[in-house]
């Protein structure tokens, strides 16, 4: 079994590194009620686990009857709006609950029209149903959607928080192979992704190699790229493309291109910083363009 999904959290107490919604979300549990919410921040920090935690909290034992969650970028048609996610929000609750939810995992992926439609839905079974929106990017959300919302950003885990998490794991598992040393630069390399850390390090354990070696293996990818790069290799374009498409985010490339040319040797180092500054600028601009036209503009400013 996945550690992802076996130690993911299932109450709001087990939410590491979120204070801010913590404290708000458990008022809402004592008092059965809460807004609708969007809860934002880039990928493994936890987003839709809170969104399960606090929809299982104020639902109870209803909560099979009365919550219900769609992936909004799976099915981001405008139809999907008008047809399965109005119909949930006619129907009347089932049991002793104050309303239903309805959890929009990966909201960004939805098209505009479809996050228009939403809103009037939004608007018109406000006393039937609450939202719960997940996303990477909230400039994805339409404003007037964020604007009937409570905005939670989800912040980066300090590699403190990481490392005691894994540590709890690893001790549940009987796994004792992994010293501190290792450990700790390990999650420093993470950058704060918790679900990322339990991924590699469950991988290192079936592999049973050391994670230093597990994290160069991740790297070899985008040692590839860079390496296509400097040999100007035009097909480099396509590659960075397949990623996107693949599910990749431009600031996960931008990360894995930061860390190999940081690890990489034979490197002029004026190579290295143009790569670096290059690099800066895709990973800031990311939450603006985008990402396959931006992608073809780092390789245009590199090749």
């Amino acid at each position: 079994m996945l550690w992802t999904e076996k130690y993911r959290p299932t109450r709001l107490s087990d939410i590491v590194g979120q204070e801010h919604f913590i404290m708000d979300a458990e008022t809402w549990v004592e008092e059965k009620d809460m807004p609708n919410i969007l809860l934002y921040g880039r990928a493994g920090l936890g987003k839709t686990a809170a969104g399960l935690a606090l929809a299982k909290s104020i639902l109870g034992d209803n909560a099979s009857d009365n919550f219900f969650e769609v992936n909004a970028s799976d099915d981001r048609r405008l139809e999907t709006v008008r047809t399965t996610i109005k119909g949930i929000a006619q129907s009347g609750t089932i049991g002793d609950v104050p309303f239903r939810i309805i959890l929009l995992d990966e909201m960004g992926g939805m098209t505009n029209d479809a996050q228009s439609a939403l809103k009037r839905i939004m608007e018109r079974y406000a006393n039937n149903v609450r939202f719960i929106i997940t996303c990477n990017d909230r400039n994805r959300i339409i404003f007037p959607l964020q604007s009937r919302c409570a905005n939670y950003h989800f912040k980066p885990l300090s590699n403190e928080s990481i490392l005691q998490v894994i540590k709890g794991i690893l001790s549940n598992e009987n796994i004792n192979r992994f010293s501190d040393e290792e450990l700790i630069p390990f999650i420093y390399s993470m950058n704060g992704d918790m679900r990322r850390a339990i991924t590699e390090i469950q991988a290192a354990k079936s592999s049973n190699i050391t994670l230093r070696k597990q994290s160069d293996m991740n790297l070899e990818e985008y040692m590839k790229i860079i390496n296509m790069i400097i040999n100007k290799n035009t097909n480099v374009l396509s590659q960075l493309h397949d990623m996107i498409y693949g599910g990749r985010s431009v600031r996960e490339i931008c990360m894995g291109l930061h860390d190999s040319i940081i690890k990489a040797e034979g490197i002029e180092t004026n190579v290295k910083f143009k790569f670096l500054r290059t690099i800066g600028e895709s990973e800031y601009r990311s939450t603006t363009m985008t990402p396959r036209v931006l992608v073809s503009w780092l390789v245009g400013q590199l090749i």
